[in-house]
């Protein structure tokens, strides 16, 4: 009966499952945008050429949402445009292939002046690719375990996962569920 307790007290907390979780820090994402550093890129045709620079990018991970913060300059003949801009980020979960995207919302920046539109960048092009992580979810999907009854399959499945937007942390967690 002793032997009989804790291992059943033990079954169980896998049986009833429970929350697995990946968090990405601030630190990581913006130590990733520091690499990359400032960002300058040409458009346009040769002679009517467009310089476009994307100073200090950086995120923010806050209560309820992150954002991402940057500062571009456009250069396109005698017209100088400075925009401060301030995008927020979503996070995609793909099961299959068990990886967390960080995604910027709106990407597409427009340059405008008197209401002509005189160029335009994707953020997303160029940042998106880094901002991908691991999942959380367990390698496997069963196992066997060896009882007094035989050997029983315990299979995981997912019930439902949950982004949470923290100060400094983006937490990602899925409820897991032992049938």
């Amino acid at each position: 009966m002793k032997k009989i307790l804790p291992a059943l007290l033990y079954s169980l907390t896998f049986l009833i499952g429970g929350e697995i979780s990946v968090s990405i820090s601030e630190d990581l994402v913006n130590e990733y945008l520091n690499l990359i550093g400032n960002y300058q890129i040409m458009t346009g045709k040769k002679g009517d050429q467009a310089t476009w620079t994307i100073n200090n990018p950086r995120v923010k991970f806050q209560y309820g949402k992150a954002v991402f913060l940057t500062t571009i300059l456009f250069k396109k003949g005698k017209t100088d445009i400075k925009k401060d801009i301030k995008r927020n980020i979503d996070v995609e979960y793909n099961s299959n292939k068990n990886t967390l995207k960080l995604v910027i919302t709106d990407s597409l920046i427009k340059m405008e002046r008197r209401g002509n539109v005189l160029g335009k960048i994707d953020l997303g092009s160029i940042y998106q690719s880094g901002l991908i992580f691991p999942g959380p979810k367990p390698s496997i999907d069963s196992f066997k375990l060896k009882t007094k009854r035989g050997r029983v399959k315990i299979r995981i499945s997912t019930r439902k996962s949950y982004v949470y937007f923290e100060k400094d942390v983006i937490r990602f967690a899925l409820d897991l569920e032992y049938e």
